[in-house]
């Protein structure tokens, strides 16, 4: 009979965000938002008391199932959770883990701890530590980035889909008005004309009602990258690049523009947006891809 044991351990690990704290709370307290660099949840109760419940793992792997029952929550500054890990039908561990977040000069400073017991050797604090430090990563890349210095935000996004699809969704308009825009918006093309030179001018409707008219020029086309420049107010440069990684495409999605009060105006709300709008693709993707 194999000995059973217990290991008990404590990390730690501190990150910088160049993000608000109120973002960076959102990337733990909001469904959409946690799904972009946690297993998708099938439950999702975020309140004291709540239960959030997932499983998934590697393809081919084996199943992990992540239970967590929220202990204390105060917006925008601190979470707390217990939760069990399990691999198939085995019980490998139960930790509780604190966030932390505060504000800092450049974005939010958020410190993760976690105290653990770990089962029989199935899992170990190092591996623990290790992984979190990738999921911690992940979270940091569904913020976006941003370069102040030439007024430009970046957000990146891994789709498992071939570039041929991914482009597709770019470059077919039936496909792109699907997609385009932040939660809750819809579009009216009038002209999609796909060469560089080529006039895209479009209507977005907003959830509220309002509509807002885009003249778009493209500037290169091509399966690795398409840019084109927003001349309706405000004024940028957008870039998509498209990459083959690993059986999958990852995006680089930039947004230049022209002035620093541009950037400092809209980099709040253009933030998140940007990521809805790669939401919005990746659900179409994914079905594509079907």
């Amino acid at each position: 009979m194999k000995q059973r044991f217990t290991t008990h351990s404590t990390f730690q690990i501190e990150r910088i965000y160049h993000a608000a704290p109120e973002r960076v709370f959102a990337a733990w307290s909001d469904r959409k938002a946690k799904a972009r660099w946690f297993q998708p949840a099938e439950e999702f109760d975020f309140r004291v008391g709540g239960r959030e419940f997932g499983r998934g793992g590697p393809p081919g792997g084996p199943i992990f199932t992540f239970e967590a029952n929220y202990q204390e929550i105060v917006p925008n500054e601190r979470l707390v959770y217990t939760y069990s890990l399990d691999q198939g039908e085995i019980r490998i561990s139960v930790s509780i883990a604190t966030i932390e977040i505060m504000p800092v000069s450049d974005g939010a400073k958020m410190i993760f701890t976690e105290q653990g017991t770990f089962f029989d050797g199935h899992d170990t604090p190092e591996q623990r530590e290790h992984g979190t430090k990738e999921m911690l990563e992940l979270l940091g890349k569904s913020l976006g980035e941003s370069n102040p210095d030439i007024f430009e935000l970046v957000s990146r996004r891994k789709f498992y889909a071939p570039r041929s699809v991914v482009y597709q969704a770019w470059t077919e308009p039936e496909l792109l008005a699907e997609w385009w825009g932040p939660d809750g918006f819809t579009n009216t093309f009038h002209s999609f004309d796909l060469r560089p030179g080529g006039v895209w001018e479009l209507t977005m409707h907003g959830p509220n009602g309002d509509d807002f008219p885009n003249r778009n020029v493209f500037h290169e086309i091509g399966p690795e990258c398409i840019v084109l420049r927003h001349e309706s107010s405000p004024h940028f440069i957008l870039t998509a690049a498209f990459e083959e990684v690993d059986g999958g495409t990852e995006i680089t999605f930039r947004q230049a523009f022209e002035t620093k009060e541009e950037y400092n105006k809209l980099k709040p709300i253009c933030e998140e947006a940007n990521e809805q709008v790669l939401d919005r693709l990746g659900s179409l993707v994914k079905r594509l891809s079907v």
